[in-house]
C-alpha cells in the first residue's frame, strides 16, 4: 500500500492550527481612553430690569423751511444786515426791499382813475335827482296846459272862443308833453350810465388792490425765525418775478425720518406685549397704522456719536411715514426735536444741525423684567436663532430661542430660555452636541 500521498496532512493540520491561534481573540483587557472635557465660558441667566429699545437712522431736516421768492420785478434797494448763509434771522424781519417807486406810481394812477369815475357817478346821481324834480315840475305844467285846452274847447263849443285859440292851446300842450317825454327818456338812460360807471369804479378798485399788493410785495419779511441756508441776491441786483432770493430753515424744531427695520420694531413690540403690530399694519392707511404705534406710548430720543462721546436730544414720535418698504425692509417713523439748534447751557455737547446723520431711538416708557443674553452668544441656523447651553449633566445642548428687543451688545429673550439656564458664551470648536463641558462662570457682558 502506497502511503506517500498522505504525508502532506500533518503539515497542513499544523498550519491550520497556527492560523486559528493567530487570528483568535486577544485575551488582553482594552481600557477605553478618558473623555475629553472642553472648558467654556458660561453665564447663568437671572432676570433683571431692562428698557426695551429699537433704533433707526436718518438725517435731521428742518420741520419748516421758507423761500423768499420775488413777486415783483425791480432792483433790490435794501438787504438786511446779516443776510448771509449761516445767520439766524428773527421772525418778522425785513430782509429784502425792491425799489417801490414804480408800484407807488401805479397805485396813485389807479386811485386817481377810481376817484374820477366816482366823481362821474356822483354827478350822474345829481343829474338823476335834478331830472326827477324837473319831470315833476313839467308834469304839473302839462296838467295846466291840458286844463287850458279843455277850457278853450268848451268855450269854442259855446261860441265864445276862436278856433285859433284852441289850436294854440293844443300846440302848447303837445310841446309840453314832448318836453316831459324827453325828460323821462333821459331818466331811463341813467341806470345804464350808472352801471357803466360802477363797473369802471369796481375795475379801478381791483387795480388799486393789485397795486397795493404789488407795493406790499416789494418788502419781503421772514414769517419764521430761522437760519439762512441760501442767499442769491446782492444790493442793486435786478430781480424778476419768481426769482428765489433766499432760503431760511426754522430753528424752532427739526424732524428726523428714521428708517427702522421691521424686524427691529417687531422685536420691540414682541418684547412689550408679545404682539407683532407690523403684521397687523399691512393694508392699513397711515393714520390707522400710527394709532397702533401710539398705544405703546413709546419714548423717543435722537442720538449722535462725536469722537466716541454720545450726545442725546429728547424727541417726540409724531407720525408714521408710509408703509413698509418692500425693497429695503424698512419703515419710516418721524420724530420731532424742539429747539435742536440752540445751545443749551445745561447740556453739554454741540447743537444738532440740519443734515446730520443720527440715530433715532424708541424705548418703552417703563423698565420691564427680562432675561438678557449677550448678542455674541446667539447663533443662527437659516431662519432659526439658538444658543448653546450647559445641561444638567454638564454636556453641550442646543436651545432654540425667540429674540425680542436688542440694545447695544445684549438681546432680550422672549422665549426658549428660563431663569437659571446656563448658556455658553464662548464658541466650542467643534461644537458637538452632548460633549462634556467644564463651564467657567462669567459675569453678564463679558462673554464673546
Amino acid at each position: 500500500m502506497n502511503l506517500r500521498p498522505l504525508l502532506f496532512l500533518p503539515p497542513l493540520a499544523i498550519g491550520v492550527g497556527g492560523f486559528m491561534w493567530l487570528s483568535g481573540p486577544d485575551e488582553t483587557e482594552v481600557i477605553p481612553p478618558a473623555e475629553t472635557v472642553t472648558v467654556v465660558r458660561a453665564m447663568t441667566l437671572t432676570p433683571s430690569m431692562a428698557i426695551p429699545t429699537a433704533s433707526g437712522f436718518g438725517r435731521v431736516a428742518a420741520e419748516d423751511s421758507w423761500q423768499a421768492i420775488s413777486q415783483v420785478d425791480g432792483r433790490a434797494e435794501f438787504l438786511a444786515p446779516g443776510l448771509e448763509v449761516g445767520s439766524v434771522i428773527a421772525q418778522g424781519t425785513e430782509i429784502i426791499r425792491v425799489d417801490p417807486r414804480d408800484y407807488e406810481i401805479a397805485l396813485a394812477r389807479a386811485t386817481a382813475t377810481r376817484n374820477s369815475a366816482q366823481a362821474a357817478l356822483d354827478e350822474l346821481e345829481a343829474t338823476e335827482a335834478n331830472t326827477l324834480s324837473t319831470i315833476q315840475l313839467e308834469t304839473r305844467i302839462q296838467e295846466v296846459r291840458k286844463a287850458e285846452l279843455d277850457r278853450q274847447q268848451e268855450l269854442l263849443d259855446r261860441g265864445s272862443a276862436a278856433q285859433a285859440t284852441v289850436d294854440t292851446a293844443v300846440r302848447e300842450l303837445l310841446a309840453q308833453e314832448k318836453m316831459v317825454l324827453n325828460l323821462e327818456n333821459s331818466l331811463r338812460l341813467l341806470p345804464a350810465q350808472r352801471a357803466s360807471l360802477q363797473a369802471t369804479i369796481d375795475t379801478r378798485v381791483v387795480e388799486i388792490e393789485e397795486a397795493e399788493r404789488a407795493l406790499a410785495n416789494t418788502s419781503i419779511k421772514t414769517p419764521l425765525t430761522g437760519r439762512v441756508v441760501a442767499s442769491s441776491v446782492s444790493p442793486g441786483q435786478f430781480v424778476r418775478f419768481g426769482d428765489t432770493l433766499a432760503t431760511i430753515e426754522s430753528t424752532a424744531a427739526s424732524e428726523v425720518t428714521a428708517e427702522f427695520q421691521t424686524r427691529v420694531l417687531g422685536n420691540l413690540f414682541t418684547t412689550l406685549e408679545g404682539v407683532q403690530p407690523i403684521e397687523r399694519m399691512q393694508g392699513m392707511d397711515v393714520s390707522d397704522a400710527f394709532d397702533v404705534l401710539k398705544r405703546f406710548n413709546l419714548q423717543a430720543e435722537v442720538r449722535m456719536s462725536v469722537a466716541g462721546d454720545i450726545y442725546t436730544w429728547p424727541a417726540e414720535l409724531i407720525r408714521f411715514d408710509g408703509s413698509a418698504d418692500p425693497t429695503t425692509g424698512t419703515v419710516g417713523l418721524v420724530v420731532r426735536i424742539e429747539n435742536q439748534s440752540l445751545l443749551d447751557p445745561n447740556r453739554r455737547g454741540p447743537p444738532l444741525t440740519n443734515g446730520m446723520f443720527v440715530e433715532a431711538r424708541l424705548s418703552a416708557p417703563e423698565p420691564i423684567e427680562a432675561l438678557r443674553v449677550p448678542r455674541a452668544a446667539i447663533r443662527a441656523d437659516e431662519d432659526t436663532k439658538f444658543v448653546y447651553i450647559v445641561d444638567d449633566q454638564s454636556r453641550l445642548a442646543r436651545r432654540n430661542v425667540e429674540i425680542g428687543s436688542v440694545q447695544d451688545d445684549e438681546a432680550i429673550i422672549t422665549g426658549g430660555l428660563a431663569a437659571q439656564d446656563q448658556i455658553v458664551l464662548s464658541d466650542p470648536r467643534p461644537a458637538v452636541i452632548g460633549m462634556l463641558l467644564d463651564p467657567v462662570e462669567t459675569a453678564s457682558g463679558q462673554g464673546s
